[in-house]
């Protein structure tokens, strides 16, 4: 457990946690002095509270034997170095964005129990951080059983994609993935990314078969001059919730 999900795990242990913090950071940041010192005035505001709810709720977080302040120093050190990824990333301009998420996990969690589930998942996790290295791709975010992925480009978008697809074939992971991809300028915000094409991205998945890769026309015209070894189906054209035109997508 890294030290953002420990935070996430206190946070969940003890819902009121919120609205406190939250009150806590209104007194206590001003602006004007920059997120990292946000980050650093904050800590002695929250140190109190969480405090108090490990003595209620002992936690992981509380095991780690840290000041509050020490972990909040290091989750604003986390965030300036994913930005820095995040940004270098988005050098050239256009970004590959990469949605993955496993099909019929309901019933996969249904099937085989919540444990079960949390081990595929790490599983996976590793597999496609791992995957995703030689296309020098970066796992923005993991929200449950999906996966944000970055690229410099959308051919390495593409070959990360495919990439991830055989690694799990070899593994014999005993899930099957839906993988949607795209191209554009998403917007970057401290670690995470944002925007119109990341939304886009999203919405392919629901025009994803299990097994298939998605890859939509702006992505694979960037991306197929440099992909010699890749075959794209012939293309569709489907209509995704809350645009007015169509998209054209191919698979791969």
């Amino acid at each position: 457990m890294n030290v953002r999900e420990a935070v996430i795990a206190a946070l969940r242990r003890d819902p009121d946690l919120v609205p406190k913090m939250a009150e806590s950071l209104r007194e206590r940041i001003d602006e004007r002095d920059g997120p990292m010192s946000t980050v650093v005035q904050s800590a002695g505001a929250l140190e109190p509270i969480i405090r108090e709810a490990f003595k209620k709720r002992p936690s992981k977080l509380g095991a780690l034997g840290l000041r509050t302040s020490h972990l909040l120093a290091q989750l604003a050190a986390d965030d300036r170095r994913s930005s820095s990824r995040l940004q270098r990333i988005a050098e050239g301009g256009t970004v590959g964005i990469v949605f993955v998420d496993v099909a019929d996990f309901t019933s996969f969690t249904e099937t085989k129990g919540d444990k079960e589930a949390l081990k595929m998942l790490s599983k996976l996790d590793a597999l496609i951080k791992t995957a995703i290295k030689p296309a020098k791709g970066e796992c923005v975010k993991q929200l449950g059983d999906g996966f944000l992925l970055a690229f410099p480009s959308a051919s390495q978008a593409v070959r990360g994609a495919t990439t991830i697809r055989s690694a799990l074939k070899r593994k014999n992971l005993d899930v099957r993935l839906r993988i949607a991809v795209h191209a554009g300028e998403p917007l970057i915000e401290q670690d995470d990314l944002l925007g119109h094409d990341v939304n886009l991205t999203a919405r392919l998945l629901d025009h994803c078969d299990p097994g298939e890769i998605v890859v939509s026309e702006a992505a694979k015209t960037l991306a197929e001059k440099r992909l010699k070894k890749v075959k794209f189906k012939k293309g569709r054209v489907i209509k995704i919730r809350g645009l007015s035109t169509p998209v054209h997508v191919f698979s791969v």
